[in-house]
């Protein structure tokens, strides 16, 4: 990575001024052997923009080191007008170097330097000047109206006789291409030393140096970005960007697929394979077969992705079922994974071959297919590395800082380069490199074909904003032994002030799990459990407990999964509805209350009854589990009969509310909001019951089967695939939902609701808005809550039939 900003640091020692001039013309006085060419026509405005840079004042490593030694008597010159520097060897450490610009007499101010010394030579007719800075030593001669700073002699002699000058016509176009305002930055890519083309080989790109004859960049900083922008032109041997003859740039979508947490990606965007692969054939040296798989030709697009754990090769197609028809009976499938099939080919497609040179690929094994991206890697885990990401949405698209980033590049690209920069520099450099790049510090760069040039563009982004980024990530995945049964709870561990996961299997199997997916214990129970898994601490000591429904028992057992002394509470007949716990003063006097037909039982902590509860049975059979229900201070206990009737109790079980007429009770619950009793009827209205037990409804609209949930100041409600949230409407795709959560966590809450045709979990905050990384996978309802010691929140869900998925946002 360090030789991607290598041009920015060779130029980090300029100074002032203005355009360009026909009496002092750089372009006539490069050395023919520059490797790299730096002209700037305001150096000191340059020389700040660069120093503010946080990336490069932040960052060290030996090549910055070797640099700042070499030309740190820079900053002690008055450059005022235009300059260029010229670098040659550039990977050897005799650096060669030479620093161009208008004569001055006071481009050496010797009387504020207090270390200095100043000889002069003569050879032949030749005056200059060997000059000492504190521990810089360089040559200066002046001729006309140019001056020449120079670590070389020879380099002396030879402007003096007007010899081995840059005579290019390529570089002229290039720098005639530049912007005079700006600094711009020339490469001759067959002089570059090995080491940066081996950064570009690290990039699956291999054939750097052949790929054009020279390249020009203009240059923009700001303190998180470097900016450029420029041309490359043909070379005459080679020509490689030939291959894109007859084919248009085409908007790439690889961000699509590519997992965030990705290292670095090159695409290739073509309008015809066709004519790549004929291009491809007329260049190469070697022999290329006619044929080709073709799949190819229903592609727009490759591209190679390097994750940490594997490589990739995606094919971007144009119709995914013609994709499809060409794959058939190339493989077999050998495993499903969150309903997408990964394939094992029976032969492995010759991309290797065909691309060679172009881009550096493997003849892959597996593949696996999202949206119209067909997924080749040799890593089954990878594939599921994709799969997972995709339907996570945690895809370099669904990050803000991507986008920003692309939003400086063209729409279109002929080839493209993304980088994660942290990721990638670690990748390859060694422990003497402190390179300063913030989380989801991006770089990319773009190359997009003309007749006879490319032009160049490219942004390195290092902005804290984007390492600060927090949207939904799944950050653990575990499994239990069969399929999960219940909804995942979670559970405080009073020992580590963190929470565990409860959950059941199909085979009635309780298992309590830790945050990072370690099981304490399995218990086998008489039965599926049929209320929420709720938290309890019958001691009052801060050791909590789990206590829940199963068809015949109420169950209250210790964090070692061990019954409490007083439990289960057995029934000859089966519990009608779900346990129900209440806590009126949150002072952990729990009140646990069970229904069997019209018999409501209310039990204490230590599973006796409890006496002054008066309601004992109803007039008819009970049709949901007794609710608790604060408005203001008082305490209201909701029980709804078959028969129409609502009681509206007091914590003894006496009529506090009466309702006088009997209701037609929908599927939903009833809820306290806005100091009312809200639930809706089978004729879709919105029924609210007031204090004093006046009894309104309103029509909102909603469909028969329509879900609401409520709180003190929300009211959310699912009809068909409209969610309203506090009277804002967000239209969902159409699918299979679950009833709509709705969580607080101070004053802040959040809306949950699951797709389980799609698999989505959505995330809403009570402004209707989607947080950031939602939906992410998931095929049950969830809990959330903060499961570890950060500040963020956690979410669990069910994922495959046996798998438990935590997210953290």
């Amino acid at each position: 990575m360090k030789r991607l900003i290598l041009v920015f640091l060779i130029i980090s020692l300029f100074s002032c001024t203005e355009n360009r001039k026909v009496e002092f013309n750089i372009l006539n006085l490069i050395p023919d052997n520059s490797e790299l060419v730096v002209i700037t026509p305001n150096p000191e405005v340059f020389l700040d923009e660069l120093n503010s840079n946080d990336l490069l004042g932040k960052s060290q490593f030996p090549l910055k080191t070797r640099i700042t030694k070499e030309l740190g008597f820079l900053r002690f010159l008055n450059l005022k007008n235009e300059a260029g520097l010229s670098i040659s060897n550039l990977s050897s450490q005799d650096l060669s170097y030479t620093l161009i610009t208008k004569r001055d007499s006071s481009l050496i101010p010797f009387d504020s330097i207090k270390n200095k010394a100043v000889e002069t030579f003569n050879k032949g007719n030749v005056e200059f000047k060997r000059i000492s800075i504190e521990d810089s030593k360089f040559f200066l001669y002046e001729k006309g109206n140019t001056s020449f700073i120079t670590n070389s002699k020879q380099r002396v002699l030879d402007y003096d006789s007007g010899e081995k000058l840059l005579n290019s016509a390529s570089f002229k176009r290039a720098f005639d291409a530049s912007d005079p305002n700006k600094t711009s930055v020339f490469l001759q890519h067959s002089k570059l030393p090995e080491d940066l083309s081996s950064f570009f080989n690290d990039l699956k790109f291999s054939v750097f140096k052949n790929f054009a004859g020279w390249s020009s960049v203009d240059l923009d900083l700001t303190r998180s970005e470097i900016k450029i922008n420029g041309i490359s032109l043909k070379n005459n041997e080679g020509n490689f960007l030939s291959i894109f003859t007859d084919n248009d740039p085409r908007q790439s979508e690889i961000g699509k697929i590519c997992p965030s947490d990705f290292v670095s990606y090159y695409s290739l965007g073509f309008s015809s394979f066709q004519n790549l692969h004929t291009n491809l054939k007329k260049i190469r040296k070697d022999s290329l077969s006619k044929s080709y798989p073709e799949i190819l030709d229903h592609s727009r697009e490759i591209a190679t992705i390097a994750l940490k754990d594997g490589n990739a090769v995606v094919l971007n197609v144009n119709e995914i079922e013609a994709a499809k028809e060409a794959l058939a009976g190339l493989g077999e499938e050998i495993e499903s994974f969150r309903g997408s099939s990964i394939v094992e080919m029976s032969e492995a497609l010759r991309f290797a071959e065909i691309f060679k040179n172009i881009m550096t690929l493997e003849n892959f094994q597996y593949y696996t297919i999202e949206d119209n991206f067909v997924i080749f890697s040799n890593s089954v885990e990878v594939l599921k590395n994709f799969i997972t990401s995709y339907q996570n949405t945690d895809t370099l698209i669904n990050k803000q800082y991507f986008t920003d980033l692309m939003s400086s590049l063209s729409s279109e690209s002929s080839m493209l380069f993304v980088i994660n920069s942290r990721e990638f520099s670690k990748s390859r450099e060694n422990q003497s490199v402190d390179l300063k790049f913030n989380k989801n510090s991006l770089a990319a760069f773009q190359v997009i074909n003309e007749d006879n040039f490319a032009h160049l563009h490219g942004i390195l982004s290092n902005s804290e904003k984007a390492a600060q980024s927090n949207g939904a990530e799944q950050i653990s995945s575990f499994k239990i032994d069969s399929a999960v049964s219940t909804n995942p709870y979670f559970f405080r561990n009073h020992r580590t002030d963190q929470l565990d996961i409860a959950v059941q299997d199909e085979n009635n199997d309780l298992y309590l799990i830790s945050n990072k997916g370690n099981i304490f214990w399995k218990r086998n129970l008489d039965s599926q459990i049929t209320s929420p898994i709720y938290q309890v601490d019958l001691f009052k000591n801060g050791n909590l407990q789990l206590a829940f429904s199963t068809g015949y028992n109420m169950e209250v057992l210790d964090r070692n999964g061990n019954k409490v002394k007083g439990y289960p509470i057995k029934f000859n007949q089966a519990l009608t509805q779900p346990l129900s716990v209440f806590d009126y003063d949150n002072n952990r006097n729990y009140r646990f209350v069970l229904t069997q037909n019209k018999r409501v039982y209310m039990v204490g902590p230590k599973g006796k009854a409890i006496t002054g509860f008066d309601f004992e049975q109803a007039g008819s059979d009970v049709v949901k589990a007794p609710k608790h229900i604060r408005l203001g201070n008082k305490d209201y206990i909701l029980i709804a009969e078959e028969s129409g009737k609502l009681n509206i109790l007091s914590r003894q079980g006496k009529i506090r509310v009466p309702v006088k007429e009997n209701l037609e009770f929908s599927e939903n619950e009833w809820y306290g909001y806005q100091n009312s009793f809200v639930s809706t009827n089978p004729q879709q209205n919105l029924v609210k019951i007031s204090q004093n037990g006046n009894v309104s409804s309103s029509d909102l609209g909603l469909a028969e089967n329509n879900r609401i949930v409520a709180s003190k100041n929300d009211l959310v409600y699912l009809n068909e695939n409209e969610l309203s949230i506090n009277s804002k409407i967000v239209n969902l795709d159409f699918g299979l939902y679950t009833d709509p959560q709705l969580f607080t966590f101070r004053n802040r809450s959040l809306i949950a609701i699951t797709d389980t045709q799609t698999q989505k979990v959505y995330v809403f905050n009570d402004k209707a808005e989607l947080l950031e990384g939602f939906p992410v996978y998931g095929t049950s309802q969830v809990d959330i809550a903060n499961a570890d010691l950060d500040s963020k929140l956690e979410l669990i869900v069910k994922g495959e039939e046996n798998e438990i998925l935590m997210y953290e946002f």
